[in-house]
């Protein structure tokens, strides 16, 4: 006989494990990592002057792909190898770009952001994504952030993304557009997902019937 508070405790999963809409980017970055995210505000001029130089390193960037063009199969992999071009561009202009360490002074590929650069504002953390212009619109999920217990950002400083719009011939991809976009204010959901793994799943006493191929002699 199931109580009611065995009937309350079991209905706790649904309630914080469903699907959540509406948190600001802000706030998610705030309470996983206490760190605040800065508005990049365009009325400041200093800002204004850091936009035009980040506009140039996106434009030449976007140079020297054009030059030299992306070979991949697949077209989620090409973000990453933006990554390299825009931290030479930056680095061209005058910026200490790079890739972020982790907390625990780990280097670390992959997981937000991409990249970091310190500036007489502060700290801003840039992103790099890319699109094309049959997407660009539409709600298909494009940016990511998962809990880190030793995260790549870990101090206060500004949020940007750089949205590349590519185009392909091929298994060859340029940009032909960009968009950096200001993530203070963005609205993010979070879809949680019960996992599970191989070891735990092929547990001997789970399973109800096993074959192999005589075929196969290993």
């Amino acid at each position: 006989m199931i109580s009611d508070r065995e009937r309350e405790l079991e209905s706790l999963p649904a309630q914080f494990l469903g699907p959540v809409r509406g948190i600001f980017f802000e706030i998610v970055i705030r309470n996983l990592y206490n760190c605040e995210v800065f508005k990049f505000d365009l009325e400041v001029e200093k800002n204004t002057q850091l936009l035009n130089l980040f506009s140039d390193a996106m434009r030449d960037a976007s140079e020297a792909v054009r030059r030299q063009p992306i070979v991949r199969p697949r077209p989620n992999e090409v973000g990453n190898d933006m990554e390299p071009f825009v931290i030479k561009a930056l680095r061209a202009r005058g910026l200490s770009a790079h890739a972020p360490k982790t907390k625990s002074g780990r280097g670390k590929s992959t997981g937000y952001p991409d990249i970091i650069m310190q500036v007489e504002i502060g700290s801003i953390f840039l992103e790099i994504k890319t699109y094309n212009k049959n997407t660009v619109s539409t709600a298909q999920r494009s940016f990511y952030l998962s809990p880190s217990d030793d995260p790549k950002m870990h101090t206060n400083g500004y949020h940007l993304a750089t949205g590349f719009e590519m185009e392909k011939s091929g298994n060859n991809y340029w940009p032909v557009a960009f968009k950096i976009v200001d993530l203070y204010g963005l609205e993010c959901g979070l879809k949680s997902e019960f996992n599970s793994d191989n070891r735990r799943l092929y547990e001997d006493h789970r399973i109800l019937a096993q074959e192999r191929s005589n075929e196969d002699s290993n």
